[in-house]
Parts: C-alpha cells; sequence; structure tokens
C-alpha cells in the first residue's frame, strides 16, 4: 500500500469533503461542498472521486455516530437527519469498486493523531475531539479499540454528577460539563446572552472576565476527572486534546491537572502524557485518509 493512493471522504452535518492522498498523510486533491440529503451528497462524493482522474486503492468514511461498522451503515445521527440506515459501505463499494473502510468520526481522528500528529510513536493513546460534543477515540496496543458495533469511546455520554448541564441527553454528563456545546449552554443558563459560545468564553476569560475565568476552570476540572478514569482504565502513554484544549489549554490546564493527579493512580499519571492535537484544521481531511488505511485489502 505503499505506493497507493487513498481516498477519503469526511462527511460532517454542514459539509464533505473528498480528499485523494497517499498513505503518509499527504493530500493530493480535495473538493469540499455542502452535505444536503444522502442521495445528493452520495452523487456528488462519487462525482468527486471520479474528477479527480487518478486511481487509488482504498476508501475511507469518517462520520459522527452513531454508526453499524459490521453493517456498514449510519443509525440515527443527530447531525445527519434524514440519513438514518444509510448504507454508506455498500453505496461506495458499488459506485467506487473499492474496498472501503466505515469509521466514527472520534475513532478517525484518534487514528489520525496516532498516525501523524501527537500520538505518532506510540501504541496506547486515547484522543479527546473537546469540540462542540465530547467523544473519544481508543488506540490499544497499536490498533483502534473499535467495539462491537465501531461506537467505542462515547466518553462524553458518562455521567460525571447527579445534577447538572445536559449533554449527550444525559444531565451531568462529561459532554454537558466539558464540551465546546456544554461551556456555551453553562454560559447562557448562568445569564449570558442566548447563543453564546465557548469561543465567546474564552475571548472574556482572556480578558480577565472572573465568571468566564470559572467557567473554564471548572470545565478543565471536569475534564481532568474524566482523564483520570480513561487513566486508570487504559494506562494510556498519551492523551491527545482536541480542539477546544487547543484554544484554551491556559485556563483548562492547570485545574485539569490538579484533578487528574488528585483522581488517578499515581504510577499510571506518571507514564502518561496529556497533551494538545497537533493536527489542527487538517484533521478532517487526514483522518479520512486514516479511515481508508483500515479498509480491508
Amino acid at each position: 500500500m505503499s505506493d497507493s493512493l487513498l481516498l477519503g471522504i469526511d462527511l460532517g452535518g454542514t459539509k464533505t469533503a473528498v480528499i485523494l492522498g497517499k498513505p503518509s498523510g499527504e493530500v493530493i486533491a480535495r473538493e469540499q461542498f455542502a452535505t444536503t440529503t444522502a442521495v445528493e451528497t452520495r452523487c456528488r462524493i462519487t462525482e468527486a472521486a471520479r474528477g479527480f482522474g487518478r486511481d487509488f486503492s482504498r476508501v475511507g468514511i469518517a462520520c459522527g455516530g452513531p454508526l453499524d461498522v459490521s453493517r456498514g451503515c449510519l443509525l440515527a445521527p443527530p447531525n445527519l437527519p434524514g440519513w438514518e440506515g444509510a448504507e454508506l459501505v455498500s453505496w461506495f463499494e458499488s459506485d467506487l469498486q473499492k474496498p472501503v473502510a466505515m469509521v466514527n468520526d472520534a475513532n478517525a481522528g484518534a487514528l489520525a493523531e496516532w498516525r501523524w500528529g501527537a500520538g505518532r510513536e506510540c501504541t496506547d493513546m486515547v484522543f479527546l475531539t473537546c469540540g462542540t460534543g465530547l467523544g473519544a477515540g481508543i488506540i490499544s496496543g497499536g490498533r483502534l479499540l473499535a467495539g462491537a458495533g465501531g461506537n467505542a469511546g462515547e466518553i462524553g455520554h458518562v455521567r460525571l454528577t447527579e445534577e447538572g448541564p445536559l449533554g449527550y441527553g444525559k444531565r451531568g454528563s462529561v459532554e454537558g460539563w466539558a464540551s465546546g456545546g456544554g461551556i456555551g449552554r453553562q454560559a447562557v443558563d448562568a445569564g449570558w446572552p442566548a447563543g453564546t459560545s465557548t469561543k465567546d468564553v474564552a475571548i472574556a476569560a482572556d480578558a480577565g472576565d472572573p465568571r468566564a475565568i470559572a467557567l473554564l476552570e471548572n470545565a478543565g476540572s471536569k475534564l481532568g476527572r474524566t482523564i483520570a478514569i480513561l487513566v486508570d482504565l487504559l494506562n494510556p502513554q498519551v492523551i491527545v486534546l482536541g480542539s477546544l484544549f487547543v484554544r484554551a489549554r491556559h485556563h483548562l490546564e492547570p485545574a485539569l491537572l490538579r484533578e487528574l493527579h488528585a483522581e488517578a493512580l499515581a504510577e499510571l499519571v506518571a507514564a502518561c502524557r496529556v497533551v494538545p492535537a497537533e493536527l489542527g484544521e487538517s484533521i478532517g481531511d487526514l483522518q479520512a485518509l486514516a479511515a481508508a488505511m483500515e479498509s480491508p485489502i
């Protein structure tokens, strides 16, 4: 596979990108368009892939869950209304005549950071998306821990406290406390204007607003408790934290580390680094190529 090209499909709720690239992570060609209906988007993906005019050996689809990898289909993705039951793997195996792998976006992000980013050269790693939602992708013993249906790592659904902000349909969940969407909702509940985002909170914290600083410190503490669970359970070498941590690290990290050291076993904490993700805005493209590398030969 070292000399062959890969086709990656990064399927999101608002936009879709089709990427032609190499197993080294080098992107050769790319086309992006709005995600619309399943039928229309399928046609545009197929047209883009054929329009590259280059042969590729494998196809990978990175998309939000829940999904059923064993059947190659989406279940009821909240960010893709109308796509329920879409049989993505069989669609593109038929359209493109290549083997296709489908990987949920948190797992695909983990694969990308493991191959080309902050987790390279390690065998045991956890990637936390830390975006609008909060999911985990787990690399264990040098391979993706996908779970029976491909949905392993839904740490955002874990309830940290009996009461608390709503996230992932559950009050007091990790996603409610420590995701970008969760922090924005907490700010609104505390009296900030409707539509306040985590970016707004971070800007206010940078300007010294004590309410914003307290919100982010609390999110850091809850994130630290979450990481302590993962460290004790999985004994990873590296925990890689995505977009929210990258952008607001200086507000989140002190409380995160205090909670991690207080809650997790000392010897397991000592064996683990907590680092920001490295791939930045390129992660969508690279996670789709990483998904392609999971497809059968």
